[in-house]
């Protein structure tokens, strides 16, 4: 909590110790959301979130309530987990803090760490999480143009064994927010590393950074299908106007499951992004 005043950091321990370890101090309860109900045991339910470091927009830069993430989590109950802008041992977030081990924690998931850049003397990128037992991992460093002032980006996958023994293959990924020209890159690299698992059904989580009427979503569609054709708002939680975070399917994917429900998770508290929350069938 670097450059709050004692005060500050006083009364946000007290609050927290008022209400206890699951609920948080902000202008919104997060409580308030109910967990999702569990009706269907054939049913696999995948998230994707970009989760601002932790940060609530509500609380100064520096606040960092891990809690909040893993009950969000906790509340939808997904089997697998797409997570955007994650710190690791930062100065801004925690030396001592490796977001995604203490969010898998606190889920009772398995976990991999996707870095993308260093930054603020550690390590950002992604994560993924999962029930399933982790039989490979992989990352991919994603490109930019030269001359742009963007930031190299990751994709990241892994590869289970779901509960009737067939694979599934499970990634994230966070394209450049500044320029067509280096989400195009980006888009064409990714599909290139995705290529050795086309054989398996892909589910892919990200934040896209382009709304559904970007050009850049004609390459990913001669691989991969976009569920729903006007997905919801994803930014900003508060009040979000465009939808820039998907949840999409591969060929094969798109031919071994059907879509039970597509949606967002209505919680603006523990980041400026809402969760994307897909349901997915055996056909």
């Amino acid at each position: 909590m670097r450059g709050l005043s004692k005060g500050y950091v006083l009364s946000v321990l007290a609050c927290l110790l008022s209400i206890g370890l699951y609920s948080s101090c902000g202008d919104k309860d997060p409580t308030s959301n109910p967990p999702v109900e569990v009706d269907d045991s054939e049913v696999l339910r995948f998230m994707s979130y970009n989760i601002h470091i932790a940060n609530p927009p509500s609380l100064p830069a520096g606040v960092v309530d891990i809690e909040a993430i893993a009950r969000v989590i906790n509340n939808v109950k997904p089997d697998f987990v797409a997570l955007q802008e994650v710190d690791r041992f930062t100065d801004r977030s925690g030396k001592n803090l490796d977001q995604a081990a203490a969010i898998a924690n606190l889920t009772g998931m398995k976990h991999v760490f996707i870095k993308a850049i260093n930054r603020s003397n550690g390590e950002y990128g992604l994560a993924i999480l999962t029930k399933f037992d982790i039989e490979e991992s992989q990352t991919f460093s994603l490109p930019i143009n030269q001359g742009t002032g963007a930031e190299l980006r990751a994709l990241g996958v892994v590869r289970v064994k779901l509960d009737d023994g067939s694979d599934l293959v499970f990634g994230t990924t966070h394209l450049d927010h500044l320029q067509d020209s280096n989400r195009e890159l980006q888009t064409r690299e990714a599909l290139k590393n995705l290529a050795d698992y086309q054989q398996y059904p892909i589910v892919l989580g990200g934040d896209f950074n382009m709304n559904q009427i970007n050009p850049v979503w004609d390459i990913w569609k001669t691989e991969f299908r976009v569920p729903c054709t006007n997905c919801p708002s994803t930014h900003r939680a508060t009040n979000p106007t465009t939808a820039i975070d998907f949840i999409i399917l591969n060929q094969m994917a798109d031919t071994k499951f059907s879509v039970k429900s597509y949606r967002t998770y209505p919680e603006t508290y523990a980041s400026d992004h809402l969760p994307v929350v897909v349901e997915l069938t055996k056909k």
